[in-house]
């Protein structure tokens, strides 16, 4: 049996700065993979088979729309696979909640099968067919990613950062908040590849930059602006922000042990929240 974590994507800032004519936003973010995400394992099979386990599995589509099943009809077609495989799937990731849960699980599928049957891994443009968020998911690491996903840079002195995950189980759909932004051509990010040398030059560059979809997503969903206030006032709290299109937000701290210690406050007052204490990993 092979196994492959796919971890949660957090966009730690995310400017839009623009818009083509076929309606894709152009994109400027710092994208980091925490520690904690959802679990796939895979075993030989005559047929390609998806099981779901785990909090979230009861939210999780069996037919053709879902990623983890797109990713694996994909690298079948065109490395011409006949044989199938057994997926299992360990939900334990909020689906639409900005994590890019769904993104992540299919470039997980696609690193396991790539494995198990003993192929390379699709080009973009291959990737792009599934999802723009794939590119970032299949390599994760900290990463630079403009364009509509495709463009990636890895950034080698990403530390490590304690994380707090907060999400009142809210789903917002990606689609409407993008068409809610009313300015598309926004600010891209500041530079730091010449400024940043220690985890708190990051900290302090991240505080600068923003999320461009925080406003039109508290506008869909209300419920954002209490976790961001709620995240907002935790000890040693250094920075906080919605990830993604929402709606789960996130805070990052001084050390794990504030984090730890804000998460259980948090669980005790809001048990009706998901809530995880992790790290955005470093490279």
């Amino acid at each position: 049996m092979l196994e492959e974590t796919a971890s949660a994507k957090i966009n730690l800032c995310l400017h839009v700065v623009g818009q083509k004519s076929n309606g894709f936003h152009l994109l400027d973010s710092i994208v980091g993979f925490t520690d904690f995400g959802d679990h796939l394992s895979f075993e030989k099979s005559d047929r390609l088979k998806l099981s779901v386990q785990g909090a979230f599995s009861n939210q999780i589509p069996l037919d053709e729309t879902n990623l983890v099943l797109k990713a694996a009809e994909l690298l079948r077609k065109i490395n011409n696979i006949e044989c199938g495989a057994h997926i299992t799937l360990t939900k334990n990731l909020p689906p639409s909640s900005g994590l890019g849960g769904g993104s992540s699980d299919a470039a997980a599928a696609i690193r396991g099968l790539s494995r198990l049957w003993q192929v390379d891994p699709p080009e973009l443009a291959y990737l792009m067919q599934i999802g723009s968020d794939l590119p970032v998911c299949i390599n994760q690491k900290t990463q630079h990613m403009k364009g509509f996903g495709e463009i990636l840079k890895e950034i080698e002195t990403f530390p490590t950062l304690p994380i707090l995950l907060v999400n009142p189980l809210k789903k917002v759909s990606t689609q409407t908040v993008f068409r809610m932004l009313k300015n598309k051509q926004n600010s891209p990010l500041l530079g730091y590849e010449k400024l940043i040398r220690t985890k708190k030059d990051w900290i302090n560059w991240l505080l600068l930059q923003r999320n461009d979809l925080t406003i039109p997503a508290i506008s869909i969903e209300p419920a954002i602006s209490e976790v961001l206030q709620t995240i907002s006032t935790q000890t040693s709290v250094e920075k906080f922000s919605m990830s993604g299109s929402g709606a789960t937000c996130f805070g990052i701290f001084k050390n794990k042990k504030d984090c730890d210690l804000a998460l259980e406050k948090l669980r005790q007052e809001r048990p009706e929240w998901w809530s995880v204490s992790t790290e955005i990993l470093s490279i």
